[in-house]
């Protein structure tokens, strides 16, 4: 128990909410799925009804416990997703952990598959999918816009975890897309700049930013007047291919 809330687990307890993953995903029997904290094996165990499963699994007793199962069609890997090379798959399913959302599915975003079915915590998915002006969005919102089409399914009771989280969850669909667009590590770096003041106009967050006024008065003065919080990705890469 003292582990669970530590890698801040919750185990699904409602075979209903497990049965509509799974026919969310569409699964063919042609189909390699990446689970990530498998847990007791609830999603797994329908999931290899189906097709073969990869699970990444952190903690050495529930690796045990899932092996003691025999569950056919699973290969189990033990250790930390966020540290671990991945095989292929071409589908995800899985009940991330809260605490590191955010870094698995930038992780998952290295690699070529072709559907997630993933569930999150409810106000941090709120930001997949909020519009510019929003309270919610932010760099996270371009981030999964840019690598995904991403789409609430459903929200999710605390009442179906155990233990139970303090907050609700939804049931999130990733598909991956085409990049609009190349970047490279200096276009995030600047979403990262511009976002830490995304209520401040881009000319104000420029200058908090430590930004010349040279540089500064390169950007249209149009978009200089524009909140951070109204700029799409669009704008940051204009505002990018005028900086680099």
């Amino acid at each position: 128990m003292r582990l669970i809330k530590k890698l801040s687990q919750h185990f699904i307890r409602d075979q209903n909410l497990v049965n509509h993953m799974i026919d969310y995903a569409n699964l063919k029997s042609s189909d390699v799925v990446l689970e990530i904290g498998p847990g007791r094996g609830i999603i797994t165990k329908a999931i290899v009804e189906k097709c073969k499963v990869i699970a990444v699994e952190k903690d050495p007793a529930l690796v045990e416990y899932l092996k003691l199962q025999e569950i056919p069609n699973l290969e189990i890997i033990t250790g930390d997703i966020l540290k671990t090379k991945l095989p292929k798959f071409n589908k995800i399913i899985a009940n991330l952990p809260f605490s590191i959302s955010g870094p698995v599915t930038f992780k998952l975003f290295e690699y070529k598959w072709d559907s997630a079915v993933l569930i999150y915590q409810k106000e941090f998915a709120e930001r997949f999918v909020a519009k510019p002006g929003q309270k919610s969005y932010s760099r996270l919102t371009l981030a999964v816009n840019y690598y995904s089409e991403p789409k609430i399914v459903k929200k999710i009771s605390k009442g179906r975890f155990y233990p139970v989280p303090k907050v609700d969850a939804v049931l999130v669909s990733l598909k991956p897309k085409k990049a609009p667009f190349k970047t490279d590590k200096a276009f995030w770096e600047l979403v990262n700049k511009l976002f830490q003041h995304k209520k401040k106009t881009l000319r104000a967050a420029m200058i908090s930013s430590k930004f010349s006024k040279i540089v500064i008065e390169r950007i249209p003065k149009e978009l200089l007047k524009k909140r951070v919080v109204r700029c799409t990705l669009f704008d940051i890469r204009d505002i990018y291919t005028v900086l680099y």
